[in-house]
C-alpha cells in the first residue's frame, strides 16, 4: 500500500504552487504608466519625406518610447506654426524660415527642436516651354501658395539673390494638394514645391506631354537651415522629456528608412492611398540627399549650430524686413536632440 502524506505537507505543497502561480500571472506592463498620446502635423501632405515618421509609428519606435503618436497632414509649414502656436498640437514639422518668420512678426512662442533638413530644398517650378527661362522672368507671372508657405515667405530673398523684382508678381493662394494640377493645366505660371517633389510632379506632368523646370533657391546663394521639428515655448519647458523621446524616435526612423529605402516608402503608402511606390521612394531618395549631408555628420545630426542659424536668421530678416530680429534662442534649441 501506498504510504500515507501527511495533510500538512499537502497543503503546504498547495500553497506554495499557488504563490507560484499567482506571481507568475502578473498583468502585462502593470505599474507602467500609460502610454503618452502625442498629436503631430506635418508640413504638407504625407509623402516620402515624411518616410522617418511613418516608419517610427509602423516599427513601434514611438511606442518604446512611451508614446502613442497621431499623425496629421499639413497645408504648409506657415498653417502649422500657426497650429502649434495655439495649441492644437502637441509637435509639428515646419520650415525654420516660416518659424523665424511668425517668431519675429507675431512673437509666435514656438521653436525648434531638432533639425530635419539641414539643407533648404525649396524649388520653383515651372513649364519648360520657352517662356520661363530664368528667375527674372517670373516678373508679373502668376504663382500659386498655400497659407504661410515658406516659399512664399522667403521669396523676396530667392528674388533679390537672382535679380528680380518679387513685388511684380502675383500670388494666389490654394490648398498645396491642386497646385500641381494647376501647373500643368496651365492655371498658374509658377508652383512652390519642395526639391524632392520632383520625383511625383514630373512624371504627373510627363503624362500631359509637359516638362517641368525647377528653380532652386539654393542655386541662387540661399545658404539656410530648413525643415524642423517645433514645439511651444511651454511644451519645451514643462515636458522636454516628451520631445527627447519623440526625437529619439524620429532619429531611429530616419536611420531606418534610410537602411531600407524601399519598405519605408511602402509604410508610407499604407497612408497616402494615392501615391505610387516609384514616386515615393523617389521622394525619400532625394530627401536622403540633404538629411544626410557633410554638416549633419559633424554637428551631429538633427543639431542646430549656432552660427549657421544666426545667418539664416539674419538672411531671412534682410529680405522680410520683420518687425524685429528673433535671437538664435528664441528660434531653436539643440538640448533635446539624441546625443
Amino acid at each position: 500500500m501506498p504510504s500515507k502524506v501527511p495533510r500538512r505537507s499537502i497543503w503546504c505543497s498547495t500553497l506554495v504552487v499557488a504563490v507560484m502561480v499567482a506571481a507568475a500571472v502578473v498583468v502585462p506592463d502593470a505599474g507602467r504608466a500609460a502610454d503618452r498620446d502625442v498629436s503631430f502635423v506635418l508640413d504638407f501632405i504625407p509623402g516620402g519625406f515624411h518616410a522617418p515618421w511613418y516608419v517610427a509609428a509602423d516599427k513601434g519606435f514611438f511606442k518604446e518610447e512611451g508614446l502613442n503618436v497621431k499623425i496629421s497632414r499639413g497645408y504648409g509649414s506657415g498653417d502649422t506654426v500657426m497650429k502649434l502656436a495655439t495649441g492644437q498640437y502637441d509637435v509639428g514639422l515646419a520650415s525654420i524660415g516660416a518659424l523665424i518668420a511668425a517668431r519675429a512678426n507675431e512673437n509666435v512662442p514656438v521653436k525648434a527642436t531638432f533639425l530635419y533638413l539641414t539643407r533648404d530644398m525649396l524649388t520653383m517650378w515651372v513649364r519648360d516651354e520657352g517662356v520661363i527661362k530664368t528667375p527674372k522672368d517670373l516678373e508679373g507671372k502668376l504663382i500659386a501658395t498655400t497659407a504661410g508657405n515658406a516659399h512664399y515667405v522667403l521669396f523676396p530673398l530667392f528674388a533679390k539673390a537672382a535679380g528680380f523684382d518679387a513685388s511684380t508678381v502675383r500670388w494666389v493662394t490654394v490648398d498645396g494638394a491642386v497646385m500641381a494640377a494647376m501647373l500643368i493645366n496651365k492655371q498658374i505660371d509658377a508652383a512652390p514645391y519642395f526639391w524632392y517633389h520632383g520625383a511625383r510632379i514630373r512624371p504627373q506632368a510627363a503624362e500631359r506631354g509637359i516638362t517641368l523646370k525647377p528653380f532652386p533657391y539654393a542655386d541662387y546663394g540661399l545658404k539656410l537651415y530648413s525643415t524642423s521639428l517645433i514645439a511651444r515655448d511651454a511644451t519645451v519647458e514643462k515636458d522636454p522629456e516628451m520631445l527627447r523621446k519623440f526625437n529619439r524616435a524620429t532619429l531611429r526612423g530616419m536611420r531606418w528608412a534610410a537602411e531600407k529605402p524601399a519598405e519605408a516608402a511602402r509604410i508610407v503608402m499604407k497612408t497616402n492611398a494615392e501615391a505610387t511606390f516609384e514616386a515615393t521612394k523617389g521622394e525619400w531618395e532625394l530627401s536622403k540627399q540633404f538629411i544626410w549631408v557633410e554638416e549633419s555628420q559633424r554637428d551631429g545630426q538633427g543639431v542646430f549650430e549656432i552660427g549657421k542659424l544666426k545667418s539664416t536668421i539674419d538672411q531671412i530678416a534682410g529680405a522680410t524686413s520683420p518687425k524685429r530680429v528673433p535671437t538664435p534662442d528664441e528660434i531653436a534649441t539643440s538640448a533635446l536632440v539624441p546625443k
